[in-house]
């Protein structure tokens, strides 16, 4: 039988499955890898992973668990930001000409994988990452995501079919493109961390997971640990370097750059994972960490909130109130039953929810659905 081909346009941490592909050390998009993992070899659908890569200068294709890949060299992004990649887009298509897909999925408006869906004539699909426009709307922006989110509106509202991980980030969508409707597609949480048993440090320790900038709103959780009331709680911060932040109080301590695996055991020991970003379509270290049974405080601006029940499972704050942070960090940590308690509530249903089964389902019926309108 003939399967349908899907090309899948996105960052795909291709190195992580083949030598050939240039290792990159940032962050990278960890349910992408969950999905290849996941996808049954004899699936449905023909998979073609199509990515860019600024360190090889002629393509590489290779097959990996029945599921083909084709990395393509591109050229610097400040070069295609002001070019709008007319040269990564011809690339694109030129390899998509040889694929024939039938449906295109393209992946984020934060490179050129959505102009590449605009730019192609049969059935696309776009799933959304970050939204430059309401990360804009909330606070400050380095230049280049700035001047790139010119093209976001004009992706979103050519998209015909759109899903997103989170009822927050379908509001944003629909705030520039009122006619869309998005699928919800949840993207899942990597298998280590269903594995991961809790092993509660002996005096309460928070996390914090991500980067310093100011969309991430560490101040707020900096003042909140600053209290004479929290002086007790240390509180980590996983990828912030040390001394980058200047006066911290003692029980806030950076912990630099950590490794996944640095991270599934920092997370089984915290108490409360504290994230009170300004804006975040997840964030995927808020689902890691109710699929493990961690307490989250999280604001209102973030998707992942739909994990956290109000005083049960977390808090959900404003990203201004460092008092309600406080108040839910000296609630999760009164005690470790306390803390035990609430990392149980709907555990069950986070794991069930963020599983890759779950998102390869729920991403079958979607391809299914597109194919056959």
């Amino acid at each position: 039988m003939i399967r349908p081909k899907i090309a899948i346009l996105c960052n795909f941490p291709a190195w992580l499955i083949s030598q050939k592909v240039p290792v990159f050390l940032g962050h990278y998009a960890v349910w992408l890898k969950a999905l290849y993992d996941s996808y049954p070899e004899d699936g449905p659908y023909e998979l073609h992973w199509i990515s860019l890569n600024k360190d090889i200068s002629s393509p590489i294709r290779f097959t990996a668990r029945a599921q083909h890949f084709h990395i393509l060299p591109r050229v610097k992004k400040t070069i295609g930001l002001y070019t709008a990649y007319v040269t990564d887009r011809c690339r694109i298509a030129r390899e998509l000409r040889l694929i024939k897909p039938d449906l295109l999925h393209t992946w984020g408006t934060e490179d050129c994988f959505g102009l590449c869906g605009k730019d192609f004539k049969g059935k696309w699909l776009h799933s959304v990452q970050g939204l430059l426009k309401a990360c804009m709307q909330r606070g400050p922006m380095p230049r280049f995501f700035r001047h790139h989110s010119v093209y976001e509106p004009g992706v979103l509202r050519a998209s015909k079919y759109i899903t997103t991980e989170s009822p927050w980030a379908a509001e944003r969508v629909r705030e520039m493109a009122p006619q869309a409707s998005p699928y919800l597609f949840e993207y899942a949480v990597e298998e280590r961390f269903f594995n991961q048993e809790r092993a509660l440090a002996d005096s309460p320790s928070c996390l914090y997971c991500g980067s310093n900038t100011p969309l991430k709103n560490l101040e707020c959780a900096i003042a909140a640990f600053s209290r004479p009331e929290l002086a007790h709680v240390k509180l980590e911060l996983a990828g912030v370097e040390p001394g980058s932040i200047p006066g911290l109080p003692g029980n806030v301590i950076p912990l630099g750059r950590i490794s996944r695996d640095e991270v599934v055991q920092k997370l089984s020991q915290a108490w409360c994972l504290v994230h009170p970003s300004k804006a975040d379509t997840g964030p995927t270290a808020a689902k890691e960490a109710r699929v493990m049974g961690v307490p989250v405080i999280i604001s209102d601006q973030c998707g992942s909130k739909q994990y956290v029940d109000e005083g049960k499972s977390g808090y959900i704050i404003s990203p201004s109130d460092a008092e309600a942070l406080v108040r839910g960090a000296l609630d999760i940590t009164s005690s470790s039953e306390r803390c035990q308690e609430m990392g149980q509530h709907q555990q069950e249903q986070c794991r069930q929810a963020l599983s890759a089964q779950a998102m390869i389902n729920r991403l079958i019926e979607i391809y299914h659905q597109v194919l056959t309108k």
